[in-house]
């Protein structure tokens, strides 16, 4: 039995190049919306989610400085770039007593909505935050992909398996 334990640590990649180096990540995120059922023959009123169909997918960058690519990047919202988070867990095998990392990635397309550059203060470690918006996101822990979501795509697939497949052929997409 392994058990996951530690964030060893993760990279941000943007557009296929390393920027800002380390970084603190805040994931979107998966909330599915929810239609209300009340109907003859039911005991009551439910929630019931609507496949597929999800809420913004949201969430920051934190970061110690501002560098002119970065700024470049994060200002420009014209321009959905591609964010590729990669991150090192660190788990323990209780059998062997070994510990061993495997890799988790985090592939987004979004758009920077609001920036904040941070304060000018003598002395201090300044922080600065990016915060986005996704339409395109995908998961892979151990090499396996676990969540894919594409919003204008019409697709959200788990394990593989797409759940909005038959629902793009009834509509002839």
């Amino acid at each position: 039995m392994e058990i996951p334990n530690i964030l060893n640590d993760a990279n941000v990649y943007v557009d296929g190049a390393n920027w800002l180096g380390k970084a603190s990540v805040e994931l979107p995120e998966v909330s599915h919306k929810v239609v209300d059922v009340n109907a003859f023959g039911i005991a009551g009123g439910m929630e019931t989610p609507l496949i597929g169909h999800i809420d913004k997918l949201s969430g920051n960058i934190k970061f110690k400085s501002m560098t002119p690519d970065a700024a470049k990047v994060l200002y420009n919202a014209s321009h959905a770039p591609i964010l590729d988070i990669r991150a090192a867990v660190q788990s323990y095998n209780v059998q062997t007593g070994n510990m061993d990392v495997y890799p988790v990635k985090v592939t987004m397309r979004a758009f920077f909505k609001k920036v904040k550059l941070g304060d000018f203060k003598q002395g201090t470690d300044a922080e600065s935050q990016a915060d986005y918006e996704a339409h395109y996101y995908k998961l892979e822990i151990n090499g396996e992909e676990i969540l894919e979501i594409d919003k204008f795509s019409y697709i959200y697939k788990v394990n593989g398996k797409d759940l909005l497949a038959s629902v793009r052929e009834t509509l002839g997409m």
